[in-house]
């Protein structure tokens, strides 16, 4: 909601050229673990990827434009081994997140784009998969709610439809362990998705 109405003040007040979209798309994600001499060497995992984005031209023949993207992402890792304590975890955070992104487009309605920018995530919620299926709540308070990171990629128009591949990068620490302050864990991936603009 809040992409199309700053869609819809851009346009009314200027000559821009601005569209709001869907985009749905797939995770490729990974964790890093870092502390100490601990030995955790993490395996990515699929996730899904559903967002509202918008192109906000910066004039009227721009091919600068502002595209800031709101999504539903799932993030994570599978975990084999950990300490000798279990098989297999696939662990999967649910992220809302907001990509405030820049764009650079060439070709008109058919062409390339490029585009990167820095991103505010809040997780939601997460779980744990062990290799039998079995799935369980993961305690939250054992992570920082927040995450600040950054999505560069590139794509292509073919009309109304984009398709795009990035880059998704986690700064900040997400662990947030009382008894392992020294625990450091940060999310990255790649993503791939398809955008219809209106």
């Amino acid at each position: 909601m809040v992409l199309v109405v700053a869609c819809l003040f851009v346009s009314y007040f200027s000559h821009a050229q601005s569209k709001v979209g869907i985009r749905g798309g797939v995770l490729i994600t990974k964790q890093q673990y870092d502390q100490g001499n601990l030995d955790v060497n993490p395996e990515s995992k699929f996730g899904a990827d559903i967002a509202l984005v918008a192109d906000i031209g910066l004039d009227a023949d721009s091919v600068v434009f502002f595209s800031p993207e709101l999504h539903w992402m799932q993030k994570g890792a599978k975990i084999e081994d950990l300490d000798g304590t279990f098989e297999e975890a696939t662990n999967t955070f649910n992220y809302l997140e907001l990509p405030l992104l820049l764009k650079f487009k060439f070709g008109g309605e058919a062409g390339l784009f490029i585009f990167g920018g820095p991103s505010l995530g809040y997780l939601l919620s997460a779980t744990d998969k062990d290799g039998d299926g079995n799935t369980d709540d993961i305690d939250l308070e054992d992570y920082k709610r927040t995450e600040i990171g950054a999505h560069l990629g590139a794509g292509i128009m073919l009309g109304p439809v984009n398709i795009d591949v990035r880059y998704i990068l986690g700064f900040s620490n997400i662990a947030d362990l009382e008894d392992d302050d020294d625990l450091t864990i940060k999310n990255k991936g790649f993503g791939a998705g398809v955008s219809i603009m209106f």
